[in-house]
């Protein structure tokens, strides 16, 4: 036997075994003390200590029934524990329980330690470890009378030693930690305030909700809510932390109404307390007027406890209606089979990277895959550290739901102040990412019943079954929305054991929906349809509320969103060009309509390759078809390079382009073209000298390779033009570029068919 278990122990512990009987699953708990590296044992030393050991065993004995045998030697204590309440090896189930089990142990090994102090200089950099391991014994160990021979129940507990013992060694910290006279010192109870952080949609630049954070009465500064419940957990007051900072939090929360919610940090921990109990959080928010839906709780440790850990947390609190977030999500590939694992409501990906630096093409590739990998999971995904508003245009164009930072504010009172301009950048940057889509809300609006408040759901239920075809109603107010009510909802709620007593006369305001989707009739289907999948996964197929001017003017249903999208997305297609995936001919007449109606002046940057017929000829239509691609990206970069610039980028075919834009320099534009062209051109000729070549009239030219010309149409008034006669002026526009030999521009300013140059 190992030093920690003793032959008097492995007897009494077999003899326990043998009993008649069923079993219960048992295990085994190793608590080791580790001296600090200035600590000097003497064998009066490991007396103090093993006395500690046995004390503690004694303590958890008188706790509770389920230690059976236990033995202190030198600085390891083991103990034999029976979970009565579980099957063996019952997975889930039983970690929980042994996590609760090390907890207690935990909570017992303070008091006795404070009780019982070790000398100072063994409390110096000392600590106190546990590992857990299960006793595990197969059905064919036992004979005919149901009894383990000696040899198979030494193997079973030497077994569950070594787990411990490997969990012990690789702890991710200690239980306990000394001096003790440091232990029982947190500012929760008296110096810890509350701090509201807000959280935006990146969808619509609304207000989304508040993360509860703690603070320092002192100084004001934030706390992280790690270090906060770590402090407590170390100090032995972690339960009396937590519930103070939870009814703070709650009590503090600056909305009522339901239209933001809570993100409230909890410790996973926490739910192996004993003093914890079902309905105690739900029963505080209620009397705050709040519901269980309106309130988000983000798990703390969740990404260092055990997984069983945060699947205990995760059932203890969903089953009262909450929603869980997992923080600290990172771009690995155990962090992501975590969040796959544990399947959370929420998950928050820290964004804020280095000071000064913004997000390159990998990180952006990398954020992307992210997002795509939440989505698949239907995990809603917030941006943290969102500190700088150059970031902001990666985040909403690789389609992040929500985000809180500090660009968008470090508590309620500060967003209250620069929300509106938050709000206004967010909203700009949307509109670009959905400029030129086709369809609004306004062609999709259903007519929608409105009921008060105060209507009963009876009324709302007799409502729906004499309207079958209608799948919900809105709850609104002089016409402005204030809540939303599925059909099928209604109907769980009725159905129920308790449903139609507890709900049948109540009025709807009580079960409705307070934070429903509602969008104006004139943002783009396209833009509309993003937001909706970006909602919880209990909510993603509710009516989403239109309005105009902010009076209802119907709803409408996912299928139809998703059905319009995959129409436009088929349409798209068809027209796209099918080597660069730009956009073809029909979506560029119809850019250049759009740019032609709204009446504000533009560019129009028409693009050709020098000598591609004698390219393709020479070195075959792949390496031609290489070359085009790589032309379509250069010209996709640069104007990617301008966020402030409305753009479009359309392939006419073959090597001919097409670039629209206003709000930028298009002569510096059409510069940053051709540079980027001609950084990567030279990969696709063969180095050598000048070449005599026939250009498109049969005259033989000297070149020493590809070039592009520009020719650049600046309308500064739309007045009389068309696409048609936009590109007769670009094709004698063209021609003049094409004579100047290697890259060229040239511009002409359309003014009312007057052409100056």
């Amino acid at each position: 036997m190992n030093s920690g278990i003793d032959s008097r122990m492995a007897s009494l512990s077999e003899r326990w075994a043998n009993e008649q009987g069923e079993r219960p699953a048992s295990g085994l708990f190793l608590l080791r003390w580790e001296r600090g590296q200035q600590v000097e044992l003497t064998g009066g030393h490991r007396a103090r200590v093993r006395r500690s050991l046995e004390a503690i065993a004694l303590r958890l004995s008188k706790v509770t029934d389920t230690v059976k045998q236990w033995n202190a030697s030198g600085t390891t204590l083991a103990m034999i524990v029976t979970f009565p309440d579980i099957a063996d090896g019952e997975e889930g189930t039983a970690d929980a329980a042994a996590g609760r089990m090390a907890f207690l142990l935990r909570d017992v090994a303070i008091r006795v330690l404070t009780d019982h102090r070790l000398p100072a200089a063994l409390e110096l950099g000392s600590s106190l470890r546990c590992g857990f391991g299960w006793i595990l014994e197969a059905k064919s160990d036992r004979g005919a009378r149901g009894r383990m021979s000696e040899k198979a129940w030494e193997s079973a507990i030497m077994g569950a030693y070594e787990n411990a013992w490997q969990r012990l060694t690789f702890a991710g910290g200690p239980i306990v930690r000394f001096p003790l006279s440091e232990m029982g010192i947190h500012p929760a109870e008296a110096d810890i305030g509350v701090r509201y952080k807000p959280i935006v949609s990146l969808l619509d630049g609304s207000l989304y909700g508040y993360e509860a954070v703690p603070v320092s009465r002192r100084n004001g500064s934030a706390i992280d809510p790690r270090t906060f419940y770590e402090l407590a957990d170390h100090g032995g007051r972690l339960f009396e932390s937590d519930r103070k900072f939870r009814e703070a939090a709650i009590r503090g929360f600056p909305s009522r109404n339901g239209d933001v919610k809570l993100f409230l940090p909890v410790p996973a921990k926490i739910i192996y307390d004993p003093r914890l109990y079902p309905g105690s959080t739900l029963r505080r928010i209620e009397a705050a007027n709040l519901r269980s839906e309106h309130v988000v709780l983000v798990l703390v440790g969740g990404g260092d406890e055990a997984v069983a850990t945060a699947k205990a947390a995760l059932g203890h609190y969903r089953n009262q209606g909450f929603r869980i977030a997992l923080p600290g999500v990172q771009p690995s590939v155990q962090s992501l089979r975590r969040m796959k694992d544990l399947h959370p409501d929420y998950a928050t990906i820290d964004v804020g990277g280095s000071e000064g630096e913004s997000i390159d093409a990998i990180e952006e590739n990398l954020l992307q895959a992210l997002i795509a990998i939440a989505r698949k999971e239907q995990i809603v995904l917030i941006a943290g550290g969102l500190n700088r508003d150059d970031r902001l245009p990666a985040l909403v164009d690789g389609g992040m739901n929500y985000a809180q930072g500090e660009w968008i504010g470090a508590d309620h009172e500060q967003y209250a102040i620069s929300g509106q301009q938050v709000a206004q950048a967010i909203r700009q940057r949307v509109k670009r990412k959905y400029k030129g889509a086709s369809g609004t809300l306004s062609e999709l609006a259903s007519p929608v019943m409105q009921f008060g408040r105060d209507a009963q759901v009876s009324e709302i239920s007799r409502h729906f079954e004499l309207h079958r075809e209608e799948q919900g109603i809105v709850i609104a107010e002089g016409g402005k929305p204030i809540g939303l009510l599925m059909k099928e909802k209604l109907h769980q709620l009725l159905s129920g054991q308790f449903g139609l007593p507890l709900y049948w006369n109540r009025s709807v305001g009580k079960i409705m929906d307070t934070h429903p989707m509602i969008v104006d009739e004139s943002i783009s289907v396209d833009q509309a349809s993003q937001m909706a999948m970006a909602r919880e996964p209990d909510k993603l197929y509710d009516a989403v509320v239109i309005t105009r001017e902010g009076i209802v003017t119907g709803i409408t249903s996912i299928q139809a969103l998703l059905e319009w999208v995959t129409k436009t997305r088929m349409a798209d297609a068809q027209w796209a060009n099918p080597l660069t995936g730009l956009p073809g001919n029909e979506p560029i007449r119809r850019e250049l309509v759009r740019r032609l109606a709204d009446g504000r002046p533009f560019d129009v940057l028409y693009a050709d390759l020098d000598h591609f017929k004698w390219y393709n000829d020479h070195y075959g239509f792949q390496r031609g078809d290489d070359v085009i691609r790589y032309t379509g990206e250069a010209l996709l970069e640069a104007v990617k390079a301008r966020e402030a610039a409305e753009s479009f980028v359309g392939h006419i075919g073959g090597d001919d382009f097409i670039a629209i834009c206003s709000g930028t320099d298009a002569e510096e534009l059409a510069g940053d073209m051709i540079a980027r062209f001609e950084r990567g051109i030279a990969a696709y000729v063969d180095k050598g000298g000048p070449v005599l070549i026939e250009d498109r009239s049969g005259r033989a030219v000297e070149a020493t390779g590809l070039s592009m010309s520009l020719s650049l149409l600046r309308c500064e008034t739309t007045e009389g033009w068309t696409p048609e006669s936009l590109s007769e002026k670009a094709a004698l526009l063209k021609k003049k570029a094409k004579r100047i030999a290697g890259n060229s521009v040239v511009q002409e300013w359309l003014r009312l068919h007057e052409l100056t140059i």
